[in-house]
């Protein structure tokens, strides 16, 4: 049998059970959800609004500029927001680069926002060069690092050149608490005398993965 709702001015849609149909009855959930959200049910015919599974991606198009300062910056401007009492997968390539300013700083990164955590865990490695870009990895500076906080990690050392550029390539996981935004960001030890900016194809990406409280999964596990 097959539920036909005809459009206003002209078509239609429809609905059409399978051939062998069975006996199931699916229960709407009230209300619309919320952006990003889809149905899911739960095996027994209700349906109700989630969190979409898909990935939060934001890419710079353009260069950001930085400020020339000793404080937490953003490192693309924006943070996202995470729903609560969620889990999420999260990996990230910055490229930052100056070419003024040669008071000696160190390159801190971390996470600020308001949405809080159970726990965290992300880890990464850079490579910083006293040139411009391009740079290849010649007359460098690499280094690994890893954290369970969302506080400042210094994760270059000391730099004292006009020209600077570093690049980080980061992954972790992360649990929300109370949902809120959550803010990539960068920290200069000394405002060196000449901003950084976040270069162009700089990215970060998040993809939920589960609900907080126990061990996350996205497929079957056994």
């Amino acid at each position: 049998m097959t539920l036909r709702l005809n459009g206003s001015t002209s078509g239609y849609t429809e609905i059409d059970a399978p051939a062998v149909a069975g006996s199931n009855t699916l229960v709407l959930p009230t209300g619309n959800g919320t952006v990003r959200q889809t149905l899911m049910t739960d095996g027994a015919g209700a349906l109700s609004f989630v969190n979409d599974a898909g990935a939060f991606y934001y890419r710079l198009n353009s260069d950001l500029a930085g400020a020339n300062v000793n404080t937490a910056q953003s490192v693309f401007g924006v943070g996202v927001t995470l729903a609560a009492s969620t889990v999420y997968g999260f990996d990230a390539v910055y490229t930052f680069t100056k070419s003024a300013g040669a008071t000696s700083h160190t390159i801190g990164l971390g996470y600020g926002g308001t949405a809080s955590l159970n726990n965290i865990m992300w880890r990464g490695e850079g490579m910083a060069d006293n040139n411009a870009l391009p740079f290849a990895r010649t007359n460098t500076t690499s280094s690994l690092f890893a954290s369970i906080s969302s506080s400042n990690l210094v994760v270059t050392d000391a730099r004292a050149s006009a020209a600077s550029s570093a690049t980080f390539r980061i992954f972790g996981t992360v649990s929300i608490n109370a949902g809120g935004t959550f803010i990539p960001q960068y920290t200069l030890s000394a405002a060196p005398g000449g901003a950084y900016s976040t270069v162009a194809g700089s990215y970060i990406r998040f993809v939920p993965i589960g609900t907080a409280g126990s061990n996350s999964s996205q497929g079957t596990w056994s």
